[in-house]
């Protein structure tokens, strides 16, 4: 959806407003600094329709890559489940994003996988980090976890081979 900035807008307040995480708004518009809006601009508030992200998680290699408009814009290590208990492969979506307990590091962002409760989270046990240690869940660094969160809207794409 395209916004026209107004007098007394701030991104936080569009992002309040449209309840679009603030890091999506700045993204999706190459924002810099948010000193460069001015009254007048038009930007992009991503919504399911036109939501710039993605998340692609390669299991062999460990890898979490965070995209915007097919291209990376972060790449993170992660740890993915176990060989008795694998990460479910598939194209799923994010159906719903909380804060846990510190055993998920705080930020839980939970798949739409339909055989259980599958997530990207942060964790309490950063040394298993590029392991294959989880329960099938994706495991971050918390601070990691806490960026893509405040990043990614609801029904985010999400890739898992």
């Amino acid at each position: 959806m395209k916004y026209t900035i107004k007098k007394g807008d701030t991104l936080a307040r569009i992002s309040y407003r449209f309840k679009t995480p603030l890091k999506s708004i700045i993204y999706a518009n190459n924002i810099t600094s948010p000193d460069t809006i001015n009254v007048g601009d038009t930007i992009i508030i991503p919504d399911e329709q036109d939501n710039p992200f993605a998340i692609e998680i390669i299991t062999k290699n460990r890898i979490l890559k965070l995209l915007s408009n097919d291209k990376v814009l972060k790449e993170y290590s992660v740890a993915v489940g176990k060989p008795s208990t694998p990460t479910p492969k598939g194209s799923w979506t994010i159906i719903k994003k909380g804060l846990w307990g510190e055993q998920f590091g705080g930020y839980f962002m939970q798949l739409s996988v339909p055989w259980g409760i599958y997530g990207i989270h942060g964790t309490n046990k950063p040394w298993s980090i590029g392991t294959r240690a989880s329960n099938g869940c994706i495991r971050m660094y918390s601070n990691q976890a806490a960026e893509v969160y405040s990043i990614i809207p609801l029904n985010t794409p999400v890739l898992i081979y």
